[in-house]
């Protein structure tokens, strides 16, 4: 099996995991997401959502997740920051990483539950920051939760429904 069959396995293997959690279900696919100019999808995000259209993680628990589905992949500040207030920080600051971010986890759809970004730029494509609508874009308050697309679906279930904020990270986004 080829480096990337193994990987789509362990992929689905995860997916399958999480459809058999209390709490949790996968949704059906809907198609590819696509990202802005000067962005990237990487691979396994692609292939998450070949495989599905988002997912719900411990629904029934305090802190629950939404995954978004390809349609949903959007710029992250505009939804966290404002759209006039992430127009002055491409405008100001083109290289600052809040402009590769793009929202792929939430609590549920609230601005103020806790997010979780992917970064989409080419040199950062797949990290995930742990974020809020109070930390986004601030050095030392965007703790990075993954590196790929199964390390975040495993993080997302290491939080078992749990405050994520009490969650294991790697450092900050700016490190």
């Amino acid at each position: 099996m080829t480096d990337s069959g193994l990987a789509a396995r362990k992929l689905r293997d995860l997916l399958d995991r999480i459809a058999c959690t209390h709490g949790c279900s996968i949704l059906p696919p809907t198609g590819g997401a696509v990202a802005g100019r000067g962005h990237r999808i990487p691979d396994d995000l692609r292939e998450f959502y070949e495989l599905c259209g988002g997912a719900w993680l411990f629904r029934d628990g305090p802190y629950r997740w939404r995954v978004c589905g390809p349609d949903e992949l959007v710029p992250a500040s505009p939804r966290l920051l404002t759209e006039a207030i992430a127009r002055e920080v491409m405008t100001e600051a083109p290289e600052d990483l809040t402009n590769g971010c793009y929202a792929v986890a939430d609590g549920g759809g609230a601005a103020t539950d806790p997010h979780v970004v992917i970064d989409l730029h080419p040199t950062r494509a797949g990290r995930s920051y742990l974020v809020g609508s109070e930390t986004y874009g601030l050095v030392g308050e965007m703790p990075v939760v993954a590196t790929s697309v199964p390390e975040l679906l495993r993080w997302l279930l290491s939080t078992d429904g749990a405050n994520p904020t009490l969650a294991t990270s790697q450092g900050d986004a700016y490190d």
